[in-house]
């Protein structure tokens, strides 16, 4: 896969993608290329917002469920069903190999060049690692049930809930692949009512049922497994009416689906050293710390670690949609619109972000004060660490997805595996005499290190600048501002309440500096319309 900006060594051969790409101009209206690229940007930012909604009203639904859920079950059974909602989540990442979150890249790739029978066969061929790898592994785990769980898990009770949530595992995997697939056809909406709206809403009236009844824990996951069933039917019928509204459905020929297994394959090791990069950074550093320090040392560290990863909470919305639209430009040769996607998408993140890092970054001693108490007090410190990393991260936006989809897999994969090492030595180096904040620092290196590394290839792919001219004022606004902050705190240390306050100052001026960079009249232009808000919107 080649394009402009690209180096001739990174060229990659296609062993399996023998049949040459379609003309591009026979793509007929309303399919592809015809789509103006900035109305697709648009599109695509707006859907992208949808879903950050949608993980808000997620993360409301399912807080109120575990509540309910902490109130309906003892320990004992609260415990049990946690360990095995643990595995099941773990399964899911697993029985993909990766191909879940990518396969949006390859459906639109092959749309865009109208090769359908790559396309079908690329659903087919993630559907299909999932059935092969969830047979293999249920019939593993219920053939050896006793070696492999009753070793780890003494209450029979237990056993029995962790073998009936496993099967949570494959529909959840094949809950990711669907989502995928409205992405890649540009159906935010389904993925809002799919996957934040219909899951957790039904598995809140399993757990309001559980409560009512006084049911067993038994009846609580085979209601979480039913709700999955239920979503799996769902994803079909939405799925069916999508190929319908496409026109794509009268392209489906069985007998000429090809599957692209080499290159899907290919492209999931970026993803599965991904994941092992990611528990280098939320699973290593714990136990390191656990190694060489106390369980107080470890409450600290655990207690903030997932309030700085909120950091990348809207970035992770953004995905679903930016990969598919980005592997669209590319293959139209488009270099000038996907370097303008990418740096209008990750200023509009950055942006977006910017109040949660106030609150996580210059206000974390007092925001981990609030959340978890005056014991947790040093942990404010390690907050802020590992919240400039993240942020760090989402300011740089969407480079590991942009290189992936500019076929950089190689260097991903190097960048990944460094990182992981990286972070770990580091983490044993410092842990030793700095604890938990030694991790921190670990941490927070290793995800500069990573995205440093993939900005610079990503110069080279997109031939780009390191910050983009037209997104520059934003990004110093997102500097300046945190730097007041963080020395009005030191000097001042006004309280929560004024803190709040300067932070939502802070955030508001970065907001009308970056207006223009992140296109926000023009993405929503009903914002015009708001008699306050069209003053500050051009």
């Amino acid at each position: 896969m080649s394009g402009p900006g690209q180096l001739p060594a990174e060229k990659e051969p296609r062993p399996d993608d023998t049949a040459p790409a379609r003309v591009a101009d026979e793509i007929p209206p309303g399919h592809g290329r015809s789509a103006d690229t900035g109305e697709m940007r648009r599109t695509q930012v707006r859907g992208s917002a949808l879903l950050v909604v949608g993980r808000i009203l997620t993360l409301l639904i399912t807080t109120t469920t575990q509540v309910i859920l902490v109130r309906a079950l003892t320990m004992s059974d609260f415990g049990a069903f946690g360990y095995a909602l643990a595995i099941a989540s773990t399964g899911r990442l697993l029985l993909s190999l990766g191909q879940g979150k990518l396969l949006s890249r390859f459906t639109a790739k092959y749309e865009e060049e109208q090769d359908y029978d790559r396309m079908f066969g690329s659903m087919i061929l993630a559907a299909g690692t999932i059935v092969v790898t969830s047979t293999i592994s249920l019939g593993a785990l219920f053939l050896l049930s006793d070696a492999l769980v009753g070793s780890a898990v003494s209450d029979p009770a237990t056993v029995q809930v962790v073998l009936i949530l496993v099967f949570l595992a494959p529909l959840e995997a094949f809950d990711q692949v669907f989502v995928s697939l409205f992405a890649a056809f540009s159906k935010p909406s389904a993925i809002f009512f799919r996957k934040y709206l219909l899951t957790p809403g039904l598995r809140f009236v399993v757990v309001l049922a559980l409560a009512l009844t006084g049911s067993s824990v038994s009846f609580l996951a085979i209601g979480y497994v039913a709700a999955g069933v239920v979503g799996l039917v769902v994803n079909v019928m939405v799925f069916v009416q999508v190929l319908r509204e496409r026109d794509l459905l009268r392209h489906l020929h069985i007998r000429r689906i090809v599957l692209p297994y080499r290159a899907v394959f290919s492209f999931s090791l970026p993803m599965i050293t991904g994941e092992l990069l990611t528990l280098s950074l939320t699973v290593g550093g714990v136990l390191i710390l656990g190694a060489y320090h106390s369980a107080v040392d470890v409450a600290g560290y655990r207690a903030v670690f997932n309030p700085a990863r909120l950091n990348t909470a809207v970035l992770h919305a953004f995905v679903p949609l930016f990969l598919p639209l980005a592997a669209r430009l590319f293959v139209r040769s488009d270099i000038d619109g996907l370097r303008r996607t990418y740096w209008q998408t990750g200023a509009f993140v950055a942006v977006l972000t910017f109040p949660i890092f106030c609150l996580t970054g210059p206000l974390a001693e007092d925001t981990t004060v609030l959340l978890f108490g005056e014991a947790y007090a040093e942990s404010g410190l390690v907050l802020a660490l590992l919240s400039v990393g993240y942020y760090f991260g989402v300011v740089l936006g969407f480079n590991t997805y942009a290189l992936q989809v500019c076929g950089r897999i190689r260097f991903l994969v190097g960048v990944n595996t460094v990182t992981a090492v990286f972070n770990v030595a580091l983490s044993l180096l410092l842990v030793e005499r700095y604890a938990a904040v030694g991790i921190a620092v670990a941490n927070l290196s290793a995800l500069v290190l990573q995205n440093v590394l993939n900005q610079w290839a990503l110069r080279r792919a997109l031939d780009t600048a390191a910050i983009h001219r037209r997104v520059l004022f934003c990004y110093v606004s997102i500097l300046g501002c945190a730097i007041a902050l963080w020395v009005f705190e030191a000097l001042v240390d006004p309280g929560l309440v004024i803190g709040l306050a300067a932070a939502a100052v802070a955030s508001l001026f970065v907001l009308l500096v970056s207006r223009n960079a992140i296109e926000l009249g023009d993405t929503f232009p009903e914002l015009r319309r708001v008699p306050i808000v069209r003053k500050l919107v051009r």
